[in-house]
């Protein structure tokens, strides 16, 4: 396999409790394992306990781990199509200070926390990298005294504004005056949907939306995660946002067709080839933002 650089991960990972029993999760092992299999050096600086499973779930990722006497655990439960979060045990916060100088100038880094773990600019200061990404799901939420997992604001968004080339954040994490302003300051915003897609931002300005590819779910959990890996390694390798997209499009389609970790695609040609379906099926061509004509066009050569 190429060697493509290097991809950071931070934030921590976790143990989800599921009916089936504890999965592990998390975006950084999700995005750091998706890195791995698409060619890259991955690596996660995290925090967790000595009996985090490692080796078994993100065997070839490189970790610097903060010791710490419990994991963070999540308990899922369903009610209805709405998925209701608690906080049985937090880890420690990171420690940036455990970072090796090597890895302090990655070609790609993701800042993605779960649970408000790390304070953003702080990191943006101690690591400097090409493509710098943020999945800010762990700012925008917070435990209420009995553990369920709630809604909050993302203190740092100011202070951070256009430090990043993207942000990736789901629609149920923001509202509509969030978004507004989500989108104004970075230079690429991208809200993701679920099954309905994700509504790209460019500049402030709206491109449209990317279509969901259809895929036999089995387990939505980590669709996101991918979608912003993904996302990042493309639009590093092409700095372009419109085919970046369609590619985390793609492979969040393959996630949700495997529980946990075992969902994340397992090398570039698997995304190719469902990014491909999604071309042949719709037979666009795209002329210009937002407008499409039907023909025929192969765009996954230039992807390889």
């Amino acid at each position: 396999m190429i060697q493509r650089g290097r991809f950071l991960a931070v934030g921590h990972v976790c143990l989800d409790l599921r009916d089936e029993g504890y999965v592990v999760g998390g975006s950084a092992a999700y995005s750091s394992v998706l890195a791995r299999n698409l060619g890259y050096r991955a690596a996660v600086l995290t925090s967790a306990a000595d009996d985090f499973p490692f080796e078994g779930a993100l065997g070839g990722v490189e970790i610097f781990r903060r010791q710490s006497p419990e994991n963070t655990v999540f308990v899922n439960r369903r009610r209805g199509k709405r998925r209701i979060q608690f906080v049985e045990s937090v880890a420690e916060p990171l420690d940036l200070s455990l970072l090796p100088e090597e890895w302090r100038r990655p070609e790609i880094l993701y800042l993605c926390p779960i649970l408000n773990e790390f304070s953003a600019a702080e990191a943006l200061e101690a690591i400097r990298a090409r493509t710098v990404g943020i999945a800010p799901q762990g700012w925008l939420r917070k435990p209420s005294p009995r553990g369920l997992v709630c809604k909050a604001s993302w203190g740092e968004l100011e202070r951070v504004a256009g430090r990043a080339h993207f942000v990736v954040a789901s629609h149920e994490e923001l509202s509509p005056e969030e978004v507004e302003a989500y989108r104004e300051l970075f230079p690429v915003f991208i809200l993701t949907r679920g099954a309905e897609g994700a509504d790209l931002y460019v500049h402030g300005i709206f491109w449209g939306r990317i279509p969901a590819i259809p895929a036999d779910e089995v387990d939505e959990t980590g669709a996101g995660d991918v979608f912003g890996a993904a996302f990042a390694v493309r639009y590093h390798e092409t700095g372009d946002p419109v085919e970046a997209a369609y590619f985390a499009a793609a492979a969040a389609s393959l996630a949700v067709e495997g529980v946990g970790l075992a969902g994340v695609p397992e090398s570039r040609g698997d995304v190719l080839l469902r990014l491909g379906r999604l071309v042949e099926s719709l037979r666009y061509r795209v002329l210009e933002p937002g407008v499409m004509e039907a023909g025929s066009v192969d765009e996954t050569r230039k992807l390889e």
